[in-house]
């Protein structure tokens, strides 16, 4: 492992470690860098600021080990074992989801808003939704499964994850059939 890999590691795993003492929007750089053993420019060599290494985090613990070949074979197990790694570590996504809520909020949304237009063009391959459609489609699950997931989060984790994906599988799977079976002949959905 690079040098500069394992110095990130042991960044964000101070972080983490904070996490189970403050909350997420009362440490700051001091306080990671000290419980790290290094001094503040050497966080800031890596890092912009804490937002920066919360990102680093989840892209890389969360989206890079389970969401990055997401596919339609694997998406229930890869979205249930995203899941079930966040509950394994509870504390620190309880803590950074309550308390920079709408950071991580824009950047879910951004990244699932580009794993649905993949999806939606795996589904349309005769593309018959048009490009606005898609968007607006991508952005709108985008949104709820968002939206569940911080729900989720903020509610203690309480539910199964397995019981989270089966019943996003169900909805999935009667919202395809709802699509299909309005599309029209010109490949617009009724009333979009």
């Amino acid at each position: 492992m690079a040098e500069s890999l394992i110095t990130k590691k042991a960044i964000a795993d101070s972080l983490k470690d904070l996490t189970k003492e403050k909350s997420f929007d009362k440490i700051s750089v001091k306080d990671i860098s000290e419980k790290c053993g290094i001094n503040r420019q050497t966080f800031y060599y890596h890092f912009v600021d804490k937002y920066d290494l919360l990102r680093w985090i989840y892209e890389t613990e969360l989206l890079e080990v389970y969401l990055a070949d997401v596919d339609f074979d694997n998406w229930r197990e890869r979205f249930a074992a995203t899941l079930n790694m966040m509950k394994s570590e509870k504390r620190f996504y309880i803590n950074t989801i309550s308390h920079s809520e709408d950071y991580l909020k824009r950047f879910m949304i951004e990244q699932g808003v580009t794993l649905f237009k993949r999806a939606i063009d795996e589904l349309d391959e005769n593309s018959k939704v048009y490009k606005q459609q898609r968007e607006f489609i991508a952005r709108f699950f985008t949104y709820g499964v968002c939206g569940i997931i911080i729900e989720w989060v903020l509610n203690n984790m309480q539910e199964e994850p397995e019981l989270i994906v089966e019943n996003m599988w169900k909805l999935l799977v009667y919202c395809e059939r709802a699509a299909y079976a309005h599309i029209t002949e010109e490949g617009e959905l009724p009333g979009i």
